[in-house]
C-alpha cells in the first residue's frame, strides 16, 4: 500500500500556496510512487475561490492538525452481522479465525452491540430454559437455517413460538401426557410420526421432525388448517436438541453497555490510552455518522507512523501548521528565504529565486515527462499570474515568463483577460470586513527574536480602505497583543499604479520611517514602487529591526 503524504502551503494562504498544494499533488499522484492529499491551513481569499471556480477544481480540504489519528492507519476491514443472525452463525465466523470480535449494526448501519467469542461461548454454556426460542423472540429462519431444515407447512401468519421445548419422548400412557402440550409449544418429535396428528390437534406452534422424516399430504394440509409450523432436519435428535438453542438471534447475547470503539478522527494517543485500560482483542471504529468502518487492535498501534508532509510555498515554522512536530516533513517546495524549518532525516528540498512556487512546480511537470491537464495548467498559469502580479512584480524573473508561457498555451489562456479578471475578482474591499482585511493574507516573520505580522492587501482601488481604517488598526493592535509580537505591518498595494502605503501598529514605527525614507502621513508611510512583500518589504523590515537590535 502507497504511503499517504499531506501537502500544505501556509496559514492565511493565497493562491499560489492552493495551487501549489494542489498541482503538486496531482503530479506526486501521477508518478505514483505515493498517495498525496492537499490541504490547507486556512480560508480561501476571494482571488483563491475565483481561480477555483474558474477552473472547476475543488478546494483542498481545511488541515487542523498533523497528529495521527486513527483515519491514518492500516486498520482491519469491518466484521459486521445483523442483530437477527443465529448464536451459530456468529460462532462459524469465530471458526474461521478471522476474527474474535462482531460488530452488531442495525440497518443503518450503526452499532448497537458487540459480539465477542467469550459471549457465544458463555451464552451456550449457559444452562438456559425451555422457552429461551420464545424469550428471545428467534425468527423461524434461524431455525430453518441452522437445521438446514426442510418446511413442509408455515403459515403466513403463525403462531409465536413462545411455549415450551420438549423432546417427546415419553409415552402416552403417561397421566400428565394430554395436558402437558399446549399452544406455543416447539416440539423435537424424532421419527414418531404417528404423534403428529395428536401434536397438531393440540395447536403447538412449531414441530421439528428429525432424521429427514416425512409427512403425509393428509396432515400437512390438517397442519395448515390448525395454524401449525411443520420442519424436517436431516439431524438426529440428539443434534437437534443441541444446535436448537443455538438458532437464538445474535441480539440476544450481544454486549450493549459500556461498549467501547473509536472513531475515524481519534488519536491513537487517546486509542492507545484506552487500550490499556481495557482487555478486548479488536475495537469497532466508525465514521462521523457513527456507522461500522473497520476495527483496530493493538498490533496497529505498534506498526504506526508520524504522517508524512510536504511544504509548498514556505519553509518557517511559524507558518505552518501549529502541531508540525509531529509529522515528518519530506520535502519542500519554494520561492523564499530559508528559514527555521528543522527535520530530523534528510528531506527533498527544492527553493529557486523565482516569483511563485507555481513556477517551480510547472518545471517538476516537464522535467518529469508528464503534461499538465488543462485545469492543472491554468491554475499553475493563475498562481503565477498572482505572486509576479503579472509581472509588475520585482520578483519575477525570465523563468516566470517562460513558463507562463509553456503554461498558458497548455490551459489555452488568454493570459491578459483572465489576469484582469482574477485581479477585479481579488482586490474589490467591498465585500471583504475590517477582520477579513486583518485575517487575510498575512505571515508571522521572526527577525532578530522578535515575532512580527506582516500582512498584504491588494486593490485597485485603494480609496475603498479609507472608511475602514480606523477599524482595522484597532484589530491589528489586538492582534499582536494576543500573540505576544511586536509590530503588525499591513501593505496596502495599488497593483496598477505600482506603489503602496504601510500601516504600522506596535513598535518600530521610526525605525520603518527611517527605512522607507518617509514619514507617516495621513496614517500610512508611503512606499511608491513597492510591490512585493517578500523582495521589497520584508528585506528593509529586515533591516530595521536589526539595526534597533544591534
Amino acid at each position: 500500500m502507497k504511503d499517504t503524504v499531506y501537502i500544505t502551503g501556509h496559514k492565511n494562504p493565497d493562491t499560489d500556496s492552493i495551487v501549489a498544494a494542489i498541482t503538486y499533488a496531482n503530479l506526486k499522484n501521477r508518478q505514483g510512487d505515493v498517495h498525496a492529499i492537499p490541504v490547507r491551513l486556512g480560508k480561501l481569499n476571494p482571488e483563491t475561490k475565483f481561480v477555483l471556480d474558474y477552473f472547476g477544481v475543488k478546494a483542498p480540504v481545511i488541515k487542523e492538525s498533523m497528529i495521527l489519528q486513527v483515519s491514518d492507519i492500516n486498520y482491519d476491514k469491518a466484521y459486521a452481522i445483523d442483530p437477527s443472525i443465529p448464536v451459530r452463525t456468529a460462532w462459524d465466523i469465530f471458526q474461521e479465525g478471522v476474527t474474535h470480535s462482531l460488530s452488531v449494526v442495525n440497518s443503518e448501519g450503526k452499532i448497537i452491540g458487540i459480539a465477542s467469542l467469550s459471549n457465544i461461548t458463555k451464552a451456550y454454556m449457559d444452562v438456559w430454559d425451555d422457552r429461551i426460542i420464545g424469550r428471545s423472540e428467534t425468527p423461524i429462519e434461524n431455525i430453518v437455517d441452522v437445521l438446514s431444515a426442510k418446511v413442509y407447512n408455515l403459515p403466513e401468519n403463525p403462531r409465536k413460538y413462545d411455549g415450551k421445548i420438549t423432546v417427546m419422548a415419553m409415552n402416552d400412557g403417561s397421566e400428565e401426557f394430554d395436558g402437558y402440550f399446549s399452544e406455543g409449544d416447539i416440539v423435537v418429535l424424532g421419527n414418531r410420526t404417528d404423534y403428529l396428528e395428536y401434536l397438531i390437534t393440540r395447536k403447538v406452534s412449531l414441530i421439528i421432525l428429525t432424521n429427514g422424516s416425512r409427512v403425509d399430504d393428509d396432515l400437512i394440509a390438517y397442519a395448515k388448517e390448525n395454524n401449525v409450523t411443520i420442519l424436517s432436519t436431516e439431524y438426529n435428535t440428539f443434534m437437534t436438541s443441541r444446535l436448537l438453542p443455538m438458532t437464538i438471534p445474535v441480539s440476544s447475547v450481544m454486549s450493549t453497555e459500556d461498549l467501547i470503539y473509536f472513531s475515524t478522527t481519534d488519536t491513537i494517543d487517546s486509542v492507545r490510552d484506552t487500550m490499556s485500560k481495557s482487555r478486548f482483542r479488536s475495537y469497532p471504529i466508525v465514521d462521523e455518522n457513527k456507522k461500522l468502518v473497520g476495527s483496530i487492535s493493538r498490533y496497529h498501534l505498534i506498526s504506526s507512523k508520524m504522517k508524512k508532509l510536504i511544504l509548498v510555498d514556505h519553509n518557517e515554522k511559524n507558518q505552518s501548521i501549529d502541531d508540525i512536530d509531529q509529522a515528518e516533513i519530506v520535502e519542500i517546495i519554494d520561492h523564499h528565504r530559508v528559514a527555521n524549518i528543522s527535520t530530523t532525516s534528510p528531506l527533498f528540498f527544492r527553493a529557486e529565486p523565482v516569483g511563485s512556487t507555481a513556477t517551480i512546480i510547472s518545471e517538476m511537470y516537464l522535467e518529469s515527462g508528464l503534461r499538465p491537464s488543462k485545469e492543472i495548467a491554468g491554475l499553475l498559469c493563475a498562481a503565477i499570474i498572482s505572486d509576479t502580479l503579472l509581472f509588475r512584480s520585482p520578483t519575477t524573473t525570465d523563468v516566470d515568463r517562460r513558463i507562463l508561457d509553456r503554461m498558458s498555451k497548455f490551459a489555452d489562456l488568454d493570459v491578459e483577460d483572465f489576469a484582469n479578471k482574477m485581479f477585479k475578482a481579488a482586490t474589490s474591499l467591498k465585500e471583504k470586513s475590517p477582520l477579513d482585511i486583518v485575517e487575510g493574507d498575512v505571515k508571522t516573520f521572526t527577525i532578530g527574536g522578535e515575532a512580527i505580522r506582516v500582512g498584504q492587501v491588494m486593490t485597485m482601488n485603494p480609496e475603498e480602505l479609507e472608511p475602514l481604517r480606523e477599524e482595522i488598526t484597532k484589530l491589528m493592535q489586538e492582534k499582536i497583543d494576543k500573540k505576544g509580537e511586536t509590530t503588525f505591518v499591513l501593505v496596502l498595494t495599488d497593483i496598477f499604479n505600482e506603489t503602496s502605503e504601510l500601516l504600522v501598529v506596535g513598535d518600530h514605527l521610526e525605525d520603518i520611517e527611517e527605512e522607507f525614507n518617509n514619514k507617516v502621513k495621513n496614517g500610512t508611510i508611503s512606499a511608491p514602487g513597492v510591490l512585493s512583500r517578500k523582495k521589497q518589504v520584508m528585506p528593509r523590515l529586515t533591516n530595521a529591526f536589526l539595526k534597533t537590535n544591534n
